[in-house]
């Protein structure tokens, strides 16, 4: 077949924004809001078994079903005709096992569309994801809060009980979770680095892999075919001693860039502090050319219209440009509430 060649992405540049100023207390706004529970239920109306439903295609090893038109929303790299065809090689070079191990059936686009068509190196890098999430036990990490143990065995019950306490202890003073969605219904991933409580990498990891997969989930079920998330990095408060070691950095960058890839849609930068220059000098070099035009710095005028045009600013946290006070993170609640759901969304669905 002829190569068509690349199609051109929109271009995504370093947006200059307005950095949000927060309450006196030094943290977002704390009180409850009824503009979430509107603004979530518009775009909630779509079947909650998605997922399981397009991983019970990939299970089961049809390849006809692993190459039909995709369900993804994103922007394509490629013609329809020459992203087949390249999927269709990358797929024929697994094994029945490394199918088993796909996370879902445009797994295998996503490595295709990242290694800009290269099918060898997409072979390569999917085999290593697909080894590497074995190996990584995301499976139990995105599990570990099932109530539903009535066919483990003893063993299994013990790892899942290590697993949870894990998530539990690293979440605890909410430096990481899942809240809102963006207009497209991207769910919205909140990082605050100064809120960390620990020094185990792996688990702090494994803690990033739990957010990850949850942003992933909520944002399928939403439908729509849309599969990148969005990253909201808070600074506030953040000092030199909370910097993490380089290992750590580079650990969480080769995650995110070799195992999600094509996951990102964009990344905000809010309340960037002085020290925070240092630590994106050591960052940049790593980052891919392509990861680094999605990174977005929250300074400048004109901030809050680009807020606006993504994000529904009366469910946002103030650190975010939200308009409204919205309620107090709560790490129990959130992480007892189902794996596809966002915090405050995952209350209203158990109700």
């Amino acid at each position: 077949k002829k190569f068509l060649g690349p199609r051109s992405p929109p271009p995504e540049k370093f947006i200059p924004m307005t950095v949000v100023t927060d309450d006196a207390s030094g943290g977002c706004a704390t009180a409850k809001t009824s503009a979430s529970t509107s603004s979530m239920s518009t775009l909630t109306e779509t079947s909650v078994g998605r997922t399981d439903e397009m991983n019970e295609e990939v299970r089961s090893n049809d390849s006809a079903d692993l190459l039909r038109p995709n369900l993804s929303a994103e922007t394509p790299l490629f013609d329809e005709e020459v992203e087949l065809e390249g999927c269709r090689k990358v797929l024929e070079s697994l094994t029945k096992e490394e199918r088993e191990g796909l996370a879902d059936r445009n797994m295998i686009l996503r490595h295709f569309r990242a290694e800009k068509g290269d099918v060898n190196s997409a072979i390569q890098k999917i085999k290593s994801t697909i080894a590497w999430r074995k190996d990584f036990e995301v499976d139990k990490i995105m599990s570990c809060f099932d109530h539903n143990d009535e066919h483990r065995d003893g063993h299994d019950n013990d790892d899942m009980d290590k697993m949870r306490q894990i998530i539990e202890e690293e979440n605890a003073t909410g430096k990481a979770y899942v809240r809102g969605y963006d207009k497209q219904g991207r769910a919205i991933l909140y990082l605050k680095p100064a809120r960390e409580n620990t020094k185990n990498e792996t688990n702090q990891m494994r803690h990033l892999v739990y957010q990850l997969e949850r942003a992933i989930a909520a944002t399928a079920r939403i439908g729509g075919g849309k599969e990148k998330v969005n990253i909201i990095i808070d600074y506030k408060g953040y000092k030199l001693r909370n910097a993490p070691p380089p290992s750590t950095s580079r650990y969480t960058l080769d995650i995110l860039q070799r195992h999600y890839c094509e996951r990102m849609h964009r990344s905000y930068i809010c309340n960037p502090p002085f020290v925070f220059k240092a630590f994106w000098a050591f960052i940049k070099p790593f980052l891919d050319p392509v990861t680094k035009e999605k990174i977005v710095f929250c300074h400048g005028e004109g901030g809050e219209k680009i807020m606006e045009s993504d994000f529904d600013l009366e469910i946002m946290e103030e650190c975010a440009g939200g308009t409204k006070q919205i309620r107090a993170f709560d790490s129990k609640e959130y992480l007892y509430s189902p794996l596809d759901t966002t915090f405050d969304e995952g209350v209203m669905k158990r109700d």
